[in-house]
Formats: C-alpha cells, sequence, structure tokens
C-alpha cells in the first residue's frame, strides 16, 4: 500500500512541472513587451535629445529609424510623440501642418494634442489666416481646459481677432489671459499687456446660466452637483429686488469659450442659456 502512494504521489509531479513551466513562459513574455516598449521609447528619446542640442540631421535619422521599426505597430501614445516631433523637425510648414493634424485628429486623447493645436495656431497666424487660429485655439481651450497653454492660447486669439477687427473678443482674450497668468510669466504679460493696449472701451463677457429657485438649498444642490461633473458652478444669491438664487457656470468668458460650455451643458442633459457681463478693460490693472 505504501508503495502505491509514493507511485500516485509521482505520478502528480509532471503537472506541476508543467505549470511552472507556462509562469515562466509569461514572464519571460511580459519581460519580452516591456524591453521592446522600452527600445520604442528610447529612440525616440534619442531623436528629442538630437532634436533639442539642434542636431536636426541626427534626430531625423532617428525617427525615421523608429518609424521604419516600429511605425504604426506602437501603441497610440507613442505615435503621438512620433508625428508631433516629426512636426517639430518638418523643413516646410505644410509638411509640419499635416503631422501636427494628425496629433490632435488620432492623437486627441494624448499629452501631445494640445500642444499640436497651439503650434498649428501659430502656424496659421503666420499664414494670415487668423479665422483658423481662433477656431484651433478655441478647441484648445474648450477640450484642454487644464492646459498648461491656455493662457498662451488667449495671447494668440486677441492678436487674431485684433487682425479680423473683432476688437470686443481680442480685449476680452487679452484680459482673461492676464486673469489666468503664473505670476512668474513676465514675458508672456508684457505680451498680453501690450495686445490689451488700446482697449478702453466696454467689452462683453460671458456667464451662463444653467437654472433659477426661490429656494437656495436647491440651488446649493444643483451647483454641488455641477461641480462634481467639472463644471465650475456658483450661485448668485437672491436679493431685495430679485428674489431667485441663479445656478450659473464659468465667469469671465469669452463669447466662443461659453458657447462651448453651453454645448457641454446641453450634452450633460441641462437648458442653460448666455448671460452677458460688461467689464471695463484698460491699459494696466
Amino acid at each position: 500500500m505504501e508503495v502505491g502512494v509514493r507511485n500516485g504521489s509521482d505520478r502528480r509531479r509532471p503537472p506541476s512541472r508543467l505549470r511552472l513551466g507556462r509562469w515562466g513562459l509569461l514572464i519571460a513574455l511580459a519581460l519580452a513587451v516591456r524591453e521592446a516598449a522600452a527600445q520604442e521609447a528610447s529612440l525616440l528619446d534619442q531623436a528629442e535629445r538630437h532634436a533639442g542640442a539642434g542636431e536636426t540631421r541626427e534626430a531625423r535619422q532617428a525617427l525615421a529609424r523608429w518609424e521604419s521599426e516600429y511605425g504604426e505597430s506602437a501603441p497610440l501614445a507613442l505615435r503621438a510623440r512620433a508625428w508631433f516631433l516629426a512636426g517639430r523637425l518638418s523643413e516646410e510648414g505644410a509638411e509640419a501642418e499635416l503631422h501636427y493634424l494628425r496629433v490632435i485628429i488620432e492623437g486627441s486623447s494624448t499629452e501631445y494634442a494640445d500642444d499640436a493645436l497651439l503650434r498649428l495656431a501659430q502656424y496659421k497666424h503666420a499664414r494670415a489666416e487668423y479665422a483658423r487660429v481662433v477656431e484651433y485655439l478655441g478647441r484648445l481651450r474648450r477640450d484642454y481646459p487644464t492646459s498648461e497653454h491656455g493662457p498662451v492660447a488667449l495671447l494668440w486669439i486677441a492678436r487674431a481677432a485684433a487682425e479680423l477687427g473683432d476688437a470686443e473678443r481680442a480685449c476680452a482674450a487679452a484680459e482673461q489671459g492676464l486673469a489666468e497668468l503664473s505670476p512668474a510669466d513676465t514675458l508672456l504679460e508684457a505680451a498680453l499687456r501690450e495686445a490689451q493696449a488700446g482697449c478702453r472701451a466696454r467689452v462683453r463677457t460671458y456667464t451662463v446660466q444653467v437654472a433659477a429657485f426661490q429656494d437656495e438649498v436647491a440651488a446649493q444642490e444643483l451647483a454641488g452637483t455641477l461641480l462634481r461633473q467639472g463644471f465650475d458652478a456658483w450661485v448668485l444669491n437672491a436679493t431685495e429686488h430679485d428674489p431667485l438664487y441663479r445656478v450659473r457656470v464659468g465667469r469671465g468668458l469669452i463669447e466662443g469659450e461659453a458657447e462651448a460650455l453651453m454645448e457641454r451643458l446641453i450634452v450633460a442633459g441641462y437648458s442653460p442659456f448666455l448671460v452677458s457681463q460688461a467689464s471695463r478693460l484698460g491699459g494696466s490693472r
């Protein structure tokens, strides 16, 4: 009987070794995938280092090698990075435009999309296509509200709007840019103040109203819901002459921003409308 037990135990050993073999295969496969991903990124790192050092020919060679070895099989984040780098390295503006368009269309969810929109808008400004500047940067402001390029986008909106003869939009954009500006960015502040020079008339900005209540608690509850949904909601308190608590989203928006905000609110199931605000702009704050 003891012999039988030992024999049975012996018969169970090969499957255990087989399971260990499978785990080893999975681990090896995972390591191979990680190594391949590192090699993909390292070529792009190399290309960017050359580009940063002004070694354009070497940067293009590294990028071409990456495209040859990985290309369309790479993850979207790396492809968008490669398209963006190709735009930076392009000698012709039209070629750069195609690369940046690919980033903002196919790679809109990547970290390079807002930068591509800004560079594309600057290219369009150089070509005097000012309406496209406002269009592209309006998209940047709408789709990437936390982008670090927000104040710079407002500067170029102000410049393009001025070229289009839209002084109201130009002044409102310059004022909003100054309001969002980092205190340490003195060069951008100077550029925005230059764009703002001469804006002494009253210009119109906007907020968006979502609802109005006689009950303050109901108004605050709706504002809280909107905040949790990612909207900059606030409540305008009732007064003796206006007994309603008004729930609004956004302050001091230029017209295009307010309209884009309304579209987002409508998609979220609300029935908003624009409320105009007048603000006086001057040469200094």
